[in-house]
């Protein structure tokens, strides 16, 4: 008997011990999985704070790509009007020669390059369709110079030393030019607000 109850103790010492592991084991079980989760949601919260950082940034560069896309066809768009209004005034200044008011324009010209032009000798280069128009100008302005009709245009003229050398030009191609230039932001201004 007392084998046996030796044996009794043995065996309920070894399912008490049993019991103790296995409950350990599964509260040691429990807190791995406690562990786990809040390492799960705590990862699962990272990623999706990445996640919408990563689409904010996203965002901010798809807006940022297409701001500059709608700044760029807007500057396009400016340009073409621009460049249109400077294409109807070469269409106007075209017809010019035709206006009852060129003889008047081209003295104006005349009388401007040739103060520019200062004292001296020069020549005139007009196109031959204002050679008449520039000979009767330079008589009644009472200047005496060579007219060479070397020029093509919508009007105006230019003069230069005999040499070439210098030359002054006042045509209606130059005076436009000069005034597409300075006069770029400006127009823009009056086109675009």
């Amino acid at each position: 008997m007392a084998y046996e109850n030796l044996l009794r103790s043995v065996e309920e010492s070894a399912e008490e011990k049993e019991r103790e592991l296995r409950e350990n084991a599964h509260k040691q079980a429990e807190g791995i999985r406690r562990d786990a989760r809040k390492l799960a949601a705590d990862l699962v919260e990272r990623i999706v704070c990445d996640a919408e950082n990563a689409a904010e940034i996203e965002s901010n560069k798809q807006r940022y790509l297409a701001n500059g896309a709608i700044r760029e066809q807007a500057l396009k768009s400016r340009e073409k009007v621009f460049e249109s209004a400077f294409e109807t005034a070469v269409q106007r200044l075209m017809l010019l020669r035709q206006d009852e008011n060129y003889p008047a324009i081209f003295r104006r010209l005349v009388e401007e390059t040739i103060e520019a032009a200062g004292e001296g000798v020069f020549v005139v280069h007009v196109d031959p369709r204002d050679r008449d128009l520039c000979t009767r100008t330079l008589a009644a302005l009472n200047v005496s110079c060579e007219v060479r009709t070397d020029l093509t245009g919508m009007g105006g003229l230019a003069v230069s030393s005999p040499d070439g050398r210098i030359t002054l030009k006042n045509t209606l191609e130059s005076r436009l030019e000069r005034a597409r230039e300075h006069k770029r932001r400006e127009i823009h201004a009056a086109l675009f607000g």
